[in-house]
Parts: C-alpha cells; sequence; structure tokens
C-alpha cells in the first residue's frame, strides 16, 4: 500500500482478538488507509497493557477515535462491553457501544457481543464474530440464510431481512486441536500435512460423519484403528480427523434443523478453513460461497461506526 494520506484519516478500526491485534485506519469516505498488525493478543497480554500495546502499533497514525470488536470486549479485554440479545440489528449493536477516554485522551469505543437465551440448549454466546455478520449483511443486504464462521468455536448464525436472528456454537477447532495434539490419537496423525481438503481421506471421512451417521465418538477412535491395522499414515490420518470433526458439526447441525435443504450459506473465513468447509458442504450436498472474514470485519466496523456518529 503506498504512504497513508493521513490528513484523510477519520477513525482506527480495530479487530483484536485472542492471538492476533489488527488495526485499519480509514478514511472519511470509510475506505482503507493503512494496516498493521502484532502478536499482543488477548492472551498474551493477560488482562493488562491494553493500551500501550494498541499505542505501540498506531504511533504513527492520527489520534483519531478508534472503535474496536473480538475478544478486547471480553473479561480479560481492556473493557467489558455486554451482549446485545438477539434478534439483532447492526443499529442495536451501535447503540450498545461502550465508550470511553484512554489514557492518551484517545476515544475509544467497543463493539458489544451477541447472546442467545435458550432452555432447550442453556443458551449461547458470540463476541468478534457479531462484526462479521454485520459487515455480510452490508455487502449482501437482500441475504437470509446461514453463516458458517469457522474457527476454534465456529458460530452457525441465521439471518433474516437485515437482523441476526439465531446463532449457535460448536467448539470444531477446538476438539481437533485437543485431539490432534493433546490425546492418544496424537500418536496416529502427523503434525501437519499438505492439502487436506483434497485429500481423499477427508472426503472419506466427512462421508462417515454426514452421510453415513457414524457416531462421532466411535468414529474418531478410527483414526487410532486406521493406523494400527491398515498402516495409514499421519498425514492421511489428519486429514481423515479434520474431516471427522468438521462433518461432525455439519451432521450436528443438520440434526438439531439449523441447517435445512436449500437454505443459501455463507461461509465466512480465512481462505486455507473456507476451503475445507467449502469441500466438506459440497460432500454433504450443499452449495455455499465463501467470503474473506477480514474483509467483512472492515467492512462491519464501518457500518458500525456510521450508525453511532464515530465516522
Amino acid at each position: 500500500m503506498n504512504k497513508p494520506d493521513l490528513e484523510a484519516a477519520a477513525l482506527v478500526a480495530v479487530d483484536w482478538g485472542t492471538s492476533r491485534l489488527r488495526a485499519m485506519l480509514i478514511g472519511r469516505d470509510g475506505g482503507l488507509l493503512a494496516e498493521a498488525d502484532s502478536a499482543d493478543g488477548i492472551g498474551p497480554l493477560a488482562g493488562q497493557g491494553h493500551e500501550a500495546a494498541f499505542e505501540r502499533l498506531v504511533a504513527a497514525w492520527p489520534a483519531v477515535p478508534a472503535l474496536m470488536a473480538g475478544m478486547i470486549g471480553s473479561r480479560q479485554g481492556w473493557r467489558e462491553a455486554p451482549y446485545v440479545p438477539v434478534p439483532a440489528t447492526a443499529d442495536a449493536l451501535a447503540a450498545a457501544l461502550i465508550g470511553f477516554e484512554s489514557l492518551s485522551h484517545r476515544r475509544v469505543s467497543i463493539v458489544p457481543g451477541l447472546v442467545l437465551r435458550s432452555a432447550a440448549r442453556d443458551g449461547d454466546v458470540i463476541r468478534g464474530e457479531e462484526t462479521q455478520l454485520v459487515g455480510l449483511i452490508e455487502e449482501e443486504p437482500g441475504f437470509s440464510g446461514l453463516v458458517v464462521l469457522p474457527g476454534t468455536h465456529s458460530k452457525w448464525a441465521a439471518v433474516e431481512d437485515g437482523r441476526i436472528v439465531d446463532f449457535q456454537t460448536f467448539m470444531t477447532g477446538e476438539m481437533f486441536e485437543l485431539l490432534a495434539r493433546k490425546s492418544f490419537l496424537r500418536h496416529s496423525v502427523a503434525e501437519d500435512a499438505d492439502d487436506i481438503p483434497g485429500s481423499a481421506h477427508f472426503a472419506l471421512a466427512v462421508r462417515r460423519s454426514v452421510q453415513e451417521g457414524l457416531p462421532f465418538l466411535s468414529a474418531i477412535f478410527s483414526v487410532r484403528v486406521r493406523q494400527l491395522l491398515d498402516a495409514v499414515s499421519g498425514d492421511d490420518n489428519l486429514a481423515y480427523l479434520s474431516g471427522l470433526v468438521i462433518g461432525g458439526e455439519i451432521a450436528a447441525a443438520r440434526a438439531s434443523g439449523l441447517l435445512a435443504e436449500g437454505r443459501p450459506i455463507r461461509i465466512v473465513g480465512a481462505r486455507t478453513l473456507g476451503r475445507a468447509y467449502e469441500t466438506a458442504f459440497g460432500i454433504a450436498g450443499h452449495a455455499v460461497a465463501v467470503r474473506d472474514g477480514g474483509s467483512l470485519v472492515r467492512t462491519g466496523l464501518v457500518r458500525l461506526a456510521r450508525a453511532s456518529g464515530l465516522l
């Protein structure tokens, strides 16, 4: 990117997660002027030094207001932001921003999360992904359907008429990490593998989970059995395990009624993970479109900044 026009700067939009801090300098027209990121996520900071980490990252930028989304609004963040109940709109989220002045006299606002109260499944919460959902609604105002946001804790959200009306969390990424790195299955899988979504073993595992209905807790033991009885390689078994957990997520969503035939689906996330989910959904018989999560965060923050008068 060329040298930014600092005089046009009006907002610092921040996506602050558990492992990374990403800042975007936004112009008065909503355009991106500059970007910066660091490893100062909420996890490494351990509840301390948020302002110092942020100011280090944006030291060369003007002291314009900052709008932040993600885990920075959690109890371990800079300030705890409330949850807004669903159904929720961008305007409802903007109205619930928490604002304060930093020690350096910068105006700071933090986006709230979303909460779902449910006696049937004990409720649910979102923090961070709501901004991507706002971004998708802004870019696709006529969209009604499912938005799947893969990650450590995958979120499935139902969007209707510009509102986020329902959502559910699946601990897919964390389960994969625990099984592959901490459980006894770690002896049967590789540390990493090339092109996991393109593997025939990934496809087989998705079919086992979604089409054949192999129970998840039984299916994961087959990772070990495949190594012992058929000498399946660690690379192939890693792809198989990935297919089992993603396929298990899709099967669970289908069983709950969240995933219905013909319902439009958007996958929002990083390229590699988005491709894995796109492949799995294709095997399961569902057409999807993949959207870049980073781009939608910026769109969502700009939308919320405009709704709240920050931009």
